[in-house]
């Protein structure tokens, strides 16, 4: 019976649950069509990157061109059934009110953003986005974002730690010169009722901070 019991409860995590009003009503407004298309998950630690492999849960799958509509004309306007743009990966609740997407977007040549939408219950609208990972090179010049989100321990709310980590080969400009210039920069980022907040950046003491987060990466 225990054995039995967790196999539910294993099996039930990897399915989309409906959204519940705080009446306790199952929500049914103009999104639903939109979150149905999104991984329910449970928040607690996740690392957030740009997909480099075929495998990778950030490739998501496409977004159908109905829903494509409630995301900023930009996007939407590069989405199709022939041409896919928008990658529909994850959805959690941030608090009774605000809900987390997390969707692969386009970027300059491909879709390689992942970026976070937030979802107003009040407004029953997508009010904001941030962009949490992403992977390009281009003339020399390269960078990889890559995102940890976590529970604060003392407000249990939501925060991100962003890593971006840039560079140039100066080979491109001088072939006789093979060196790199690289640097990491930090951003702590709390998520708000109101939208996004970075109370924090710093190249050396968010690192250190959070080491044992960074440490667990799983990928360079």
């Amino acid at each position: 019976m225990f054995f039995l019991a967790g196999m539910v409860a294993l099996f039930s995590c990897d399915r989309p649950k409906p959204i519940q009003s705080k009446g306790g009503i199952a929500y049914n407004g103009r999104f639903k069509g939109l979150f149905a298309q999104f991984f329910n998950i449970g928040l607690d630690t996740l690392e957030v990157h740009s997909p480099d492999t075929v495998t990778s849960v950030f490739n998501g799958h496409s977004l159908d061109s109905i829903s494509a509509q409630f995301f900023p004309a930009e996007m939407a306007q590069q989405h199709s059934s022939e041409h896919p743009a928008l990658f529909p990966v994850y959805k959690f609740m941030l608090d009774s009110s605000h809900m987390g997407l997390l969707i692969r977007t386009p970027s300059e040549y491909e879709s390689s953003s992942i970026k976070m939408f937030l979802w107003d219950r009040r407004k029953d609208s997508l009010t904001s986005y941030i962009e949490l990972a992403e992977n390009w090179g281009d003339a020399g010049d390269y960078m990889t974002k890559t995102s940890w989100l976590f529970r604060d321990t003392s407000s249990r709310h939501i925060q991100a730690l962003i890593e971006v980590f840039q560079g140039h080969d100066n080979s491109v400009d001088n072939p006789k010169d093979t060196t790199r210039e690289e640097e990491r920069l930090y951003y702590l980022v709390d998520f708000t009722k109101t939208g996004f907040d970075t109370v924090f950046a710093d190249k050396k003491q968010l690192p250190e901070q959070y080491s044992e987060l960074i440490k667990k990466r799983t990928r360079n």
